[in-house]
């Protein structure tokens, strides 16, 4: 299978289009499950540096999702 070049350009543009629509928690629960998975299956052969990279990622999705941790009576 072909896969197509994709430039850092292109992905940030990605990016800022899904931030700009927002992340709704579906979207979230599916991207930070298929992350877990990812970096069960991973960890072994990857970096310092990207493992924490992919930790901040999931940061972001579990906040997006709405598992974050707050006080009682605010979430």
């Amino acid at each position: 299978m072909n896969k197509p070049y994709i430039n850092v350009e292109a992905i940030l543009d990605m990016f800022k289009e899904i931030s700009q629509k927002g992340l709704d928690p579906t979207s979230a629960a599916g991207s930070l499950s298929w992350l877990t998975e990812y970096l069960a299956r991973e960890h072994s052969m990857m970096n310092v540096s990207d493992w924490n990279s992919l930790l901040q990622i999931g940061a972001v999705l579990y906040r997006a999702e709405g598992r974050s941790e707050s006080p009682a009576g605010t979430h």
